[in-house]
């Protein structure tokens, strides 16, 4: 991400909601059983899906129907659109959640809050610290196996811009977040089954977030 940070931006506070999840020691990108009746589970990454790039990148000079406001997530800056701490929270309420990101674990530490969900979500990792993305499929491999095993349908949030990793489609089905330049999550992305989910969990944003031509037709950055 930029370097430059213009000033602090206070991330809001998590609502209170009772903890569900906890990570456990684990072989590299292995989650041990969540241990409930979900039937579906989200890999869930972070820029591009929840940080909007395209707002990013413009400065927050980037519009689109729903706004975005900026917030500090410890030495950078993240933009995120106004529904989406519903959409994740509701998301959260009703799937297994595992962050999916080259954050990491500081995804629950900087990002948890801004979204209002708790600080414990599984990280899926390979266990080093680097910010490509390349490691991310195979990371992911062995969780996704085990839920599928379970019955459990998984899907994997991700601005793929062209999902390439074929081999994981009978365990997984990835949503792709940067399809056409969007290069963040929008509430038309989820399927129908997820929608449904999301809306009994109590979402009541939009359903629709309309954005204009977009110059981002890549993430460069790891995410």
């Amino acid at each position: 991400l930029p370097a430059s940070i213009s000033s602090f931006l206070p991330v809001r506070e998590p609502q209170h909601i009772s903890t569900r999840h906890t990570e456990c020691g684990r072989p590299i990108g292995e989650i041990m059983n969540n241990n409930t009746t979900n039937q579906i589970a989200v890999f869930l990454d972070v820029d591009g899906v929840i940080n909007s790039l395209n707002h990013l990148y413009e400065g927050g000079d980037f519009h689109m129907s729903a706004p975005a406001k900026p917030y500090q997530a410890g030495k950078y800056r993240v933009w995120v659109p106004d529904y989406m701490g519903a959409l994740i929270r509701a998301i959260y309420k009703s799937t297994d959640l595992y962050w999916l990101t080259t954050w990491r674990d500081k995804a629950n530490k900087y990002i948890s809050p801004i979204l209002g969900i708790p600080s414990d979500i599984p990280v899926i990792t390979d266990g080093l610290n680097t910010r490509n993305v390349q490691w991310k499929a195979a990371a992911c491999r062995p969780t996704a196996e085990r839920l599928s095993a379970q019955g459990k349908t998984v899907y994997w949030i991700e601005d793929f811009h062209g999902f390439k990793h074929h081999e994981l489609l009978n365990v997984l089905t990835p949503i792709d977040t940067d399809a056409y330049g969007e290069s963040v999550l929008l509430p038309q992305h989820l399927p129908w089954e997820l929608s449904l989910l999301i809306n009994d969990a109590g979402y009541t944003g939009p359903s629709r977030v309309d954005l204009p031509y977009s110059t981002h037709w890549h993430n460069p950055i790891g995410t």
